[in-house]
């Protein structure tokens, strides 16, 4: 059993992280309703920067031209480049606390404002998403990021169609586990190719992706491996159950992770999911490189400097949930508040 120091740098394709934190994507729901990063979202990410966040994934960015396929109202968007000037600015607030910046990109598919059944499309169709992720990535990089998280998890398109149960197609994108796992292996190859070796490519992945309750690891490690032979510097383990987890519950895709560990050992890894005490964090750290957390750093953005200088073991997060809805009823992010004066000016 490894002992790893959580506030110790690590080396990730040839850029020095100064902590093993990440903030996993979360959706703030507090950009414009245009796309645009909002003032309200540049303060959240100086919040976290200040927290000390080795690691700042942002929430996920729409790859799609068309704002009517983003994932809700508030989503930013990178589908062309009039969006460039906004990401900057959160790139440069990242790195102003010498943080590294992930911006995460992603299409909304059966989860968007206009959801659509990607089954449904032209094998034309589909290239032309894989080219909208692609062009997404190059304008992340002209923007300053480090790198690109690709979100092939949480039921949006990209975890549908790997999903071998959702997967109905028959060309090239569908059928066998090869053809399911092709758009992701070609938009992770596309963006390699047009952003050079030393740009970072994330990926963020289910631990499953057949039928709820089917111990799939072997699909999992399939798919990882290709993903990272095409290019893949960091894997983020996640999944789509956890709203329904017992509050109790912790380190929640913990056994995928070691699945994978044990599979392959040089393989960057980092979960996310029922992490909220330092008990915890340590014991993910036993297995992977990385922690990524998410709702303990939406009610917590400083838990990580409060950790670090001894003042707070665990999380305030209650794992109620409530941070899923009470954005547009309540305007605020967390049960705990405050009210946010964007998200009533967007939902109220």
């Amino acid at each position: 059993m490894k002992t790893t120091d959580k506030f110790s740098p690590f080396t990730v394709n040839g850029k020095t992280v100064k902590n093993r934190f990440i903030r996993s994507a979360t959706n703030s729901h507090l950009d414009n309703t245009d796309g645009i990063i909002s003032d309200a979202e540049i303060e959240m990410y100086d919040a976290l920067g200040h927290g000390d966040v080795g690691t700042i994934i942002t929430g996920h960015m729409s790859v799609a031209p068309d704002p009517a396929y983003r994932a809700d109202i508030a989503q930013p968007s990178i589908g062309s480049d009039e969006f460039i000037p906004g990401i900057r600015r959160v790139a440069d607030k990242i790195h102003e606390y010498g943080s590294l910046a992930i911006a995460q990109i992603s299409m909304a598919g059966p989860k968007g404002i206009t959801p659509f059944d990607f089954n449904e499309l032209s094998t034309e169709e589909m290239e032309q998403i894989r080219d909208w992720f692609i062009n997404a990535a190059i304008r992340v990089q002209k923007a300053g990021f480090d790198g690109v998280q690709i979100h092939i998890a949480h039921w949006y398109m990209l975890q549908a169609v790997v999903n071998r149960d959702l997967n109905h197609r028959t060309d090239k994108y569908g059928g066998q586990d090869e053809n399911l796992i092709r758009m992701p292996k070609e938009i992770i190859e596309g963006i390699r190719k047009e952003c050079g070796p030393d740009f970072l490519i994330y990926i963020k992945m289910n631990a499953h992706n057949t039928a709820e309750g089917v111990d799939d690891y072997d699909l999992l490690a399939y798919y990882v491996k290709t993903l990272t032979e095409s290019g893949v510097d960091l894997v983020e383990i996640s999944g789509s159950d956890f709203t329904r987890l017992t509050r109790t519950a912790e380190c929640y895709y913990i056994d995928a992770v070691k699945y994978l560990r044990e599979r392959f050992p040089e393989i960057t890894l980092s979960l996310v999911g029922g992490i909220y005490s330092e008990e915890a964090i340590d014991r993910v750290l036993e297995t992977t490189d990385f922690v990524s957390m998410a709702r303990t750093l939406l009610t917590q953005p400083d838990f990580i400097l409060k950790l670090k200088n001894g003042e707070a073991l665990k999380s305030r997060c209650i794992h109620c949930n409530k941070c899923f809805e009470i954005f547009a009823t309540k305007y605020e992010r967390c049960v705990f508040g405050p009210v946010n004066p964007k998200l009533e000016a967007t939902f109220g």
